[in-house]
């Protein structure tokens, strides 16, 4: 179980120590950082080991030795235990949660202070969070997320009819059970640790985490339901794209850009987004709040409709062991890895519209799939390899000197995420009229190609590949891209991570060439490339 330990920070909370609260695996109390003591409640709760740790609490393992089952125990910091009127507000506001009886919360069982510890006892829920999931995968499909937010939904639905707004919704405080149920936890405890007037200028004060709070929660207005939605639909976006919504220097200054910004689409980062599941996000993110569904049970029921099977059995594929299930495995058919949204003729429609408009002879190319890639690309599960690259340049025709230094693009194809190349940025998403932008790739000698994977820091551009099988000398960037003659393959809204294949190719040059760039969180469009590989057949 994991609770209240992910992202920086609590507004106006300082940082933890977090290398003092880690779970300790194992053991009693005397091993952890605090309390030093074994039992609570007069004896009755056993503390065994820390699960979880943040900016306003420890939790712990415990074993109820009255009931004799195993529960979870959070415990209040001390700077927060030591204020009277947080204490307060913290057992008001557990009173209030306890009343909530619903499949998808975690139940709260008991509350008490002792010896100057505050605590609350709750169910215990073994499995991992959502933070867990995500520090441990790529993004996950969108089958899933839809599974997880409907049945955070319902959970937000329950408190939401007796009056009661979570305000800190964020992956670490949604748990996944071991029978795949989703589970929220810790209602109330954000108001309890602020109180109902705090806002960002209170020093001192805790309004939410920096990652997911609500604009008006930075704006000092009153809160309701749909703060709750709000955060929901940032989570959602973040387990589609694979990283946070917003993201800067500071917490705070996280928190701040979406008063400015409203979020993008998350199509516009990952293609493969259903438009029904895009259109729930983007609703549920909008800045004003009367644009948003109007509380939990609203958008549980839009996010409903597009589960083909119970909500639980989706999000049991996230536990520890189950298969993967953010990419489809190459030898799965397409049909049959987008069934749970698709509809008849969805399948045929989107290959087809993959391919719209680009002049592919029958010769270079037999089928196109554009694909999720595979965990291990290097066993790609139908017979892959990849080719070293030797070089790759930048391939400019409207900045051909570019093309001489062999530094400026050697971060795509480098091996190294955490590099990036970039050809700057433009004010449109046409690249300024310029034509296109690309990479020239160099394998040192000719080599049979059957696809290539892009690594992005956000998708959404458009690409088209080309390659030269005749040619004995390296493509002069002033020529342009016609000498490439007929594309390879084509894709619009290129995902963060997107393989491309077609019948195998022999050359030594190749370009990934891109007209149409994505849009940045400061209102320009770029492309920035963290990696490629190139494809071989064994």
């Amino acid at each position: 179980m994991s609770s209240g330990g992910d992202d920086p920070t609590l507004i106006g909370t300082p940082l933890p120590d977090r290398g003092a609260a880690r779970a300790t695996g194992g053991g009693t109390g005397a091993d952890a950082p605090w309390p030093d003591r074994s039992h609570l409640g007069d004896g009755r709760y056993r503390l065994d080991e820390v699960v979880a740790s943040g900016g306003a609490a420890i939790v712990w393992r415990a074993f109820d030795e009255h009931l004799a089952r195993p529960v979870a125990v959070k415990l209040l910091h001390p700077h927060h235990a030591g204020d009277a009127t947080v204490v307060e507000r913290f057992q008001r506001e557990a009173r209030a949660a306890a009343g909530l009886s619903h499949p998808n919360v975690v139940r709260i069982y008991d509350t008490g202070r002792e010896d100057g510890i505050v605590w609350l006892v709750m169910e215990l829920v073994e499995g991992p969070s959502l933070r867990d999931v995500l520090l441990r995968r790529e993004p996950l499909d969108a089958v899933v997320v839809a599974a997880v937010g409907e049945q955070v939904a319902r959970a937000l639905a329950a408190a939401h009819t007796q009056g009661l707004v979570h305000r800190d919704i964020k992956p670490a405080n949604i748990l996944i059970a071991t029978d795949g149920t989703v589970k929220v936890t810790d209602f109330g405890i954000a108001k309890a640790l602020s109180g109902s007037d705090a806002t960002l200028t209170n020093p001192g004060t805790v309004m939410g985490t920096a990652a997911y709070v609500a604009p008006e929660q930075l704006e000092g207005a009153d809160i309701d339901a749909r703060t709750d939605v709000y955060a929901l639909g940032i989570v959602l976006y973040e387990a589609l794209v694979g990283r946070p919504a917003f993201s800067g220097d500071t917490p705070a200054a996280t928190a701040a850009m979406r008063l400015t910004y409203e979020l993008l689409p998350p199509r516009r980062a990952r293609s493969d987004v259903p438009e029904e599941l895009d259109e729930i996000v983007t609703r549920a993110t909008r800045r004003d709040r009367t644009a948003r569904y109007a509380d939990g049970a609203a958008l549980a029921d839009v996010l409903t409709p597009l589960l083909a099977s119970r909500p639980s059995l989706l999000t049991a594929r996230l536990l520890p062991g189950a298969a993967a299930v953010n990419h489809t495995a190459l030898d799965e058919p397409l049909e049959a890895a987008t069934s749970a949204f698709a509809r008849p003729g969805d399948v045929r429609r989107m290959l087809g519209s993959a391919v719209s408009g680009a002049a592919v002879t029958a010769a270079a190319l037999l089928a196109v799939l554009f694909l999720r890639e595979p965990a291990t690309p290097e066993v790609a599960g139908t017979g892959s390899i990849m080719w070293p690259v030797a070089e790759a340049r930048v391939f400019d025709p409207t900045r051909p000197e570019l093309a001489r230094d062999p530094a400026l693009a050697a971060a795509a194809a480098d091996g190294e995420a955490q590099t990036v190349w970039s050809p700057g940025d433009y004010t449109t998403a046409d690249l300024d009229g310029s034509g296109g932008v690309g990479l020239l790739i160099d394998l040192g000698e000719v080599r049979e190609v059957r696809g290539m994977t892009l690594r992005l820091v956000r998708g959404g551009p458009d690409v088209t590949l080309y390659a030269l099988p005749d040619a004995t000398e390296a493509p002069d960037a002033r020529d342009g891209i016609a000498p490439f003659g007929d594309p390879l393959a084509v894709q619009r809204g290129v995902r963060s991570v997107q393989r491309m294949e077609w019948s195998p190719v022999a050359a030594r040059w190749w370009v990934v060439w891109v007209t149409g760039v994505s849009p940045t969180p400061v209102g320009t469009f770029t492309i920035e490339v963290a990696d490629l590989s190139v494809l071989g057949p064994t």
